[in-house]
């Protein structure tokens, strides 16, 4: 059995959507500039500072498919300027093309690529490409939280 295309698929589900009932394209897809770059009290990382992050973390995977090994400096991927709603709307598209990207990337890895180490971890490109989904959800709840609290205050 080929294992790729259901972890393609399961990437692929982060942004489309899957059992879990929220995913990345339609809980992002009403957030404005200001709500995407707003801090609320207690908020240390903004919804675009977490999708930049996401997006940072697919590319830095996406470098560890091809067996290069990445840096990660000390902004971790949160580090993002943007000053218009283009620039929102450009971010957050760049990340949902990112999980097409690497879905596409997954889709015809053999098993036993699969079961290699990603390059400067202690994981294999298997677990690794299940963790960019588990690090997607994790930081998406972050995100819808954000929204809320944000929508909430008005």
């Amino acid at each position: 059995m080929q294992i790729a295309p259901l972890v393609s698929k399961h990437i692929s589900e982060v942004v489309h959507g899957n059992w879990t009932e929220i995913y990345l394209d339609d809980a992002t897809a009403d957030i404005t500039f200001a709500e995407a770059v707003a801090l609320p009290p207690g908020i240390t990382n903004s919804i675009a500072m977490l999708m930049h992050h996401i997006g940072f973390y697919n590319a830095v995977v996406m470098e560890w498919l091809k067996g290069n090994t990445t840096f990660v400096d000390a902004s971790n991927g949160f580090g993002v300027t943007i000053h218009t709603e283009d620039d929102w709307q450009q971010l957050r598209q760049n990340v949902l093309d990112s999980f097409k990207t690497l879905a596409n990337a997954a889709k015809d890895l053999s098993n036993e690529k699969l079961a290699e180490f990603a390059p400067a971890k202690d994981d294999t490109l298997y677990k690794t490409l299940h963790g960019t989904t588990e690090h997607a959800h994790y930081h998406l709840g972050q995100i819808v939280l954000i929204k809320q609290i944000i929508r909430a205050a008005k």
